[in-house]
């Protein structure tokens, strides 16, 4: 049975196929497929864990009016790009519209295979995260954290203090306690009721290629298709907060273009020699040791000094365990169908308050999420 995992090519130059071909023939399962039409075939009769995209396959529209379609056939392919040209606004709506990353037809192998492995990595972290919209233990509708224990009471009067503040907050916490849920409970409120401005950026997947038109923006002419002036996050989010979410995975070149935002506040466009001032703050989240990162050199220590104006710490689950009730009540009515709901016996509770989440309230709604897809009683009893 071959375990490789398996990558589909779309492109309509053959020479592309066979380089791909021989370089991954090792370690991946490669088909192929001349134009759309062909992958959608592919992907109907065939589970892919990656899509190799020509962005230009016919026309430069063509690889990427085809985007959500293979998104819709399969909603968790990760698509990379591929394109014979750089071109940032085809790459940037490329990633509007889904696309995982792109590479350069005339590809550095080394580089080439890094994207490849980095994406079928996170494709996997990403399957281990809860499928609902809530992250962790916040009631979205209400703007409220569940749990009563000292722990998230601490938590919440400091979202509280926090909320008005314009101070650099970082979020730390293991994976599945809620950093990002938490940060966008930093969100100020404008006079009129209206949120103030929140980018959210993954920033792991900041390249640096691209970094200065994504962080900056551009001038419509600055470089081959820049057909429109755009703007950069750090406008995008003028007036509110740039949340990056897990930025110990941030590269070291990028950090040092973010301490000079964070120094200057103040961001000048690709092609443009306009400074142009702005009002942010920064919001990061971490799972790592971020202290320990800038004595090996991972980490900038200037930025991390900016950053960590006000350290918020989120507890895992089993610091706060007595919140278990509360939270398995809540993902219930969360997925509860017309009216039936789940109900939770003493000892079940008991069980789970003694169990230590590794994956913290992400695991504990995962887990809800998966009894009701397979219990076939409305009471969930310890066998």
């Amino acid at each position: 049975m071959n375990t490789l995992p398996r990558i589909l090519i779309c492109d309509d130059d053959l020479l592309i196929h066979l380089a791909i071909k021989h370089l991954l023939r090792k370690k991946f399962a490669c088909f192929s497929a001349y134009n759309a039409d062909e992958a959608i075939s592919l992907l109907k009769k065939n589970i892919m864990d990656l899509l190799l995209l020509d962005i230009e396959i016919r026309s430069q529209e063509e690889g990427l009016k085809f985007i959500p379609k293979f998104k819709i056939l399969d909603p968790e392919l990760p698509i990379i790009m591929i394109s014979a040209r750089m071109d940032f606004n085809s790459v940037r709506e490329a990633m509007r519209l889904g696309a995982e990353d792109y590479v350069p037809k005339e590809f550095d192998e080394e580089d080439f295979l890094h994207t490849i492995n980095r994406v079928l990595d996170r494709k996997k972290l990403k399957q281990t995260k809860d499928q609902q919209t809530f992250e962790v233990t916040c009631n979205q509708k209400q703007n409220v954290l569940i749990g009563s224990s000292q722990a998230m009471q601490q938590v919440r009067k400091m979202i509280e203090k926090l909320r008005q503040s314009i101070a650099h907050v970082l979020i730390s916490g293991e994976t599945g306690t809620g950093k990002e849920v938490v940060a966008r409970l930093l969100r100020g409120i404008n006079e009129d009721g209206s949120f103030l401005p929140f980018v959210a950026v993954d920033s792991a997947t900041i390249q640096s290629s691209t970094a200065e038109s994504l962080l900056f923006g551009h001038e419509k002419g600055a470089f081959t298709g820049a057909e429109k002036t755009t703007k950069g996050i750090f406008e995008e989010a003028n007036g509110g907060i740039v949340y990056f979410d897990e930025i110990a995975n941030m590269p070291l070149e990028i950090q040092a273009k973010l301490l000079r935002v964070l120094q200057e506040k103040e961001i000048s466009r690709l092609g443009s020699a306009k400074i142009v001032p702005l009002a942010f703050h920064v919001i990061s989240a971490t799972n790592k040791d971020l202290e320990r990162m800038t004595k090996v050199g991972l980490f900038k220590q200037d930025l991390l000094l900016r950053l960590n104006t006000i350290p918020l710490y989120i507890p895992p689950l089993r610091e706060h365990s007595e919140d278990v009730p509360e939270l398995l009540d809540h993902f219930a009515n969360i997925h509860a169908k017309a009216a039936r709901k789940l109900y939770f016996t003493k000892e079940v509770i008991y069980f789970l308050q003694a169990y230590s989440w590794p994956g913290n309230v992400r695991e504990l709604s995962n887990l809800v999420a998966y009894l009701y897809a397979m219990s076939e009683s409305e009471e969930i009893d310890i066998c």
